[in-house]
């Protein structure tokens, strides 16, 4: 069944609102992926405020263009899937890499980020940061252990102290 100009055209007006939407766009190849794992996939995404969009490549360079980012053909060769992320910047790209490990077919070729074109080495960079949660842990993790050490270095004196203090009475109470 062949689409129409209309179709096209508001298929062009949901991926722009998309496009400009999203923090991070990821471009993958997903052909031959069975439906089962293209869903579990997609239900990991939606969990994780992703989207994966199948449109045309030609709707898909205009949208970016019009969104000021110019996408060449090369960026995205084959049968290509958006997979836009809309919380974190991360998470979309993470999310196909770890499918991919799993399934062959399935790779990420190419994105784009904050107005920049990025290649497909750019994007498995991406996917291999650890998410937003991760780095906040990490922080706070930092932050909080200097204060652990300082508070391990006062106690234990202090420790030391009452333990030797209390076998010095129990000596003394021996003693008399």
């Amino acid at each position: 069944m062949a689409v129409t100009r209309l179709q096209k055209e508001e298929s062009l007006v949901e991926l722009k609102e998309k496009f400009a939407k999203a923090k991070s766009i990821a471009f993958g190849q997903y052909a031959g992926m069975s439906v089962e794992q293209i869903s579990a996939m997609r239900k990991e995404m939606r969990l994780a405020n992703v989207e994966f969009k199948v449109a045309k490549k030609t709707l898909m360079k205009i949208a970016a263009k019009e969104n000021g980012v110019e996408v060449s053909d090369d960026l995205i060769p084959g049968t290509i899937a958006a997979i836009l992320s809309y919380g974190d910047q991360v998470s979309g790209p993470k999310i196909v890499s770890k499918f991919a490990k799993k399934i062959e077919v399935l790779k990420l070729v190419g994105g784009i980020m904050d107005g920049k074109v990025l290649s497909m080495k750019d994007v498995k960079a991406l996917a291999d940061l650890p998410s937003k949660e991760e780095l906040l842990a990490k922080f706070m993790s930092m932050l909080v252990s200097p204060l652990r050490n300082f508070h391990g270095a006062i106690s234990s004196p202090l420790a030391s102290f009452a333990r030797t203090t209390q076998a010095y009475a129990d000596k003394q109470s021996r003693v008399a």
